[in-house]
């Protein structure tokens, strides 16, 4: 046997570092070792998961991904079906103010809007919180800096990779930073349901410049939010999404959904001779000599390097003797969980046909549900004809209510807003409650700089790297490509 490397965690960074490590497609030609992956549960696919309700095909996890990152659009083509994939039939949502659905104001950036007539004429925002807001476009006040994004301004300008020097001060909460210039209520009513949503959280916990990256650095230098997103917008090349056209929407998904790139991945591992071992759990991680031992239950595996795709708690348990340092950052990111509720009514249920794709729901409303997919309207195959199908979130840092319900109760509640939010008064045909606990790293104020420590840490160990969503970014494409460049990171090291 040649040189082995284990990969720790069976979701798509998993398995996209172990596609890389076996020498499998564009980014893995020449590797030549032997590779192992390990999976705790009884399928791979992390979050990724294709289920069947009311005998249609659907996604029981993300149901798209963005395309900004082109990695996991490129991946399909690689295994063949990227002939299949599909942008939304519409993109167009509403949010929820005041106990009613308003449509989403049009050329939002994550929520934020560089247009505030169209902001004002979605009636989302009050007078009162519409003139705060428009208290942005006056030069009070000093430039945002970069050092309060968590980000430098040293050479070569602010970026992720150059972190503030800590006399210029700590990082702010993306509220912090956004709620000084546009004010309290067009943050909590827009931003956070969109931004905050996509994460499982609230913009108070959240860091603006890993959930919002190129915002972030947008915004360095300049006092006016509004006039930073126009410029931004300027800037960036066209395409599809509110009124934008171009060839290459921002979403793509899956006919007969995502859980195909899986299988495909996962048929790809085992022709390549990746052993692949599901409900094999990791108890311990040790390092003897120059060998790596990673105890399981069903035995010990002897590997030269490894890649740690794992939850970046579960990676923390491993690493406590290795790397207490990197194991005691992982650790204290906190993780959220979410329940996702799919119901399915007759189309005359409902006294009106549903507006756009779905709608969010701010923390402020106070509801269970934090958004809604019209997965009918969204992907018509995902329902027979005649029916309306919604997937109903729930679940976000700081609101464990779903945790503490049984699945009956959980379905009872979501039922609850849905009747006041969309006037279906008549019983679903059918009910499915898929729950994803401890699924959303939540990336607090200075995460960038917690990385950072966490990789220092773990470069004093050979052969060794991390992928997933606790470094940064929880889409898929940006969960692969952690996987390539961690399984690149040993293959380095190794040089085998």
């Amino acid at each position: 046997m040649g040189c082995v490397v284990a990969v720790v965690g069976g979701g798509i960074s998993g398995l996209g570092a172990a596609r890389t490590l076996a020498g499998t497609g564009s980014r893995g030609a020449g590797a030549k070792v032997d590779v192992v992956l390990v999976e705790a549960d009884d399928r791979f696919g992390g979050k990724i998961l294709s289920g069947e309700f009311r005998g249609r095909q659907l996604d029981l996890g993300p149901d798209n991904f963005l395309t900004r990152n082109p990695r996991a659009a490129e991946l399909c083509s690689e295994l063949g079906i990227g002939d299949d994939l599909v942008a939304p039939a519409t993109s167009s949502a509403s949010i929820v103010a005041r106990g009613k659905l308003h449509p989403m104001p049009a050329g939002l950036i994550l929520g934020l809007p560089p247009d505030l007539f169209a902001l004002a004429r979605s009636r989302i925002v009050s007078v009162r919180g519409l003139a705060r807001a428009s208290l942005d476009l006056l030069p009070w006040g000093g430039p945002i800096s970069a050092s309060s994004l968590g980000l430098s301004d040293g050479p070569g300008g602010p970026g992720p990779d150059r972190f503030a020097t800590p006399n210029l001060g700590p990082e702010w909460s993306a509220a912090s930073v956004l709620q000084r210039r546009l004010g309290t209520e067009l943050v909590e009513r827009l931003v956070d349901p969109l931004l905050g949503g996509i994460n499982a959280g609230g913009l108070d916990h959240l860091s603006l410049s890993v959930v919002a990256p190129q915002v972030a650095q947008a915004l360095v230098g300049h006092r006016s939010i509004t006039r930073a997103l126009n410029e931004m917008t300027r800037r960036a090349p066209a395409r599809t999404g509110g009124n934008a056209t171009s060839a290459r929407p921002f979403f793509l998904g899956l006919k007969g959904g995502l859980g195909r790139m899986v299988d495909g991945l996962v048929a790809e591992l085992q022709d390549s001779g990746v052993r692949l071992e599901a409900n094999t759990a990791v108890t311990a991680l040790r390092r003897v000599g120059d060998i790596y031992e990673l105890e399981t239950d069903a035995g010990s595996i002897a590997a030269d390097g490894v890649v740690l795709a794992a939850p970046g708690y579960e990676s923390a348990r491993l690493l406590v003797d290795l790397a207490p340092t990197a194991a005691a950052e992982l650790g204290s990111i906190p993780h959220s969980s979410v329940a996702l509720v799919t119901l399915a009514w007759s189309a005359s249920a409902f006294p009106a046909p549903l507006y756009g794709s779905g709608f969010l729901a701010p923390r402020c409303e106070g509801r269970i549900v934090t958004g809604g997919t019209y997965l009918s309207a969204k992907w018509p195959p995902a329902a027979a004809p005649g029916e309306v199908v919604i997937r109903a979130s729930t679940g976000r840092y700081g609101d464990e209510r779903p945790e503490s319900m049984s699945d009956d109760d959980l379905v009872e509640a979501v039922l609850g807003d849905l009747r006041e939010l969309l006037g279906v008064s008549a019983a679903p045909l059918a009910s499915l409650v898929r729950r994803w606990p401890r699924a959303f790293p939540l990336y607090l104020p200075g995460h960038l700089r917690k990385i950072e420590r966490t990789k220092a840490a773990i470069g004093k160990l050979p052969g060794l790297a991390l992928a997933g969503p606790s470094l940064g970014g929880i889409g898929i494409p940006a969960c692969l490509s952690s996987g390539e460049r961690a399984a690149a990171e040993v293959l380095d090291r190794l040089n085998p």
